[in-house]
């Protein structure tokens, strides 16, 4: 009977012992995140960290990102892979980052349109100008 109450109080010993230690720090991952998001650059995520994380810690895409096209660099594999966050994140889908990934979210189609709009309508402005002055000589 002594043997068991002395087990038990080994086992609650150790069991607390166990308890108490503060865990060892979270192991971190250097992923690096370039293109479409407010604050491009190198961070460090932790090592469950996942391409959600990367983009949340560089304070989210812009609005001219384009999510459909994110290109994941794994940098272990030197290996290219084209994501569409929009269907990954309704699909609850995750991709994990190791050290030295990188993420790159491009500029939509809509976004270079919109940017270059201005040019080619002033463009057309002084075309019209120039074969406007032709025709009248």
């Amino acid at each position: 009977m002594k043997w068991i109450i002395f087990l038990g109080i080994l086992t609650l010993s150790i069991f607390g012992f166990l308890i108490a230690q503060t865990p060892k720090e979270e192991a971190i991952v250097k992923a690096h995140i370039w293109g479409e998001v407010k604050n491009p650059g190198s961070y460090n995520i932790s090592y469950t960290g996942d391409v959600l994380e990367l983009i949340s810690k560089a304070g989210g895409p812009t609005p001219n990102a384009d999510l459909s096209k994110v290109t994941l660099i794994i940098s272990k594999e030197k290996k290219r892979i084209i994501l569409n966050l929009n269907k990954a994140i309704k699909k609850g889908e995750i991709f994990l980052l190791d050290n030295g990934d990188i993420i790159i979210i491009p500029r939509s189609k809509f976004a270079i349109i919109k940017e270059t709009l201005p040019f080619i309508t002033t463009f057309a402005v002084f075309l019209n100008l120039y074969l406007t002055y032709m025709t009248r000589r």
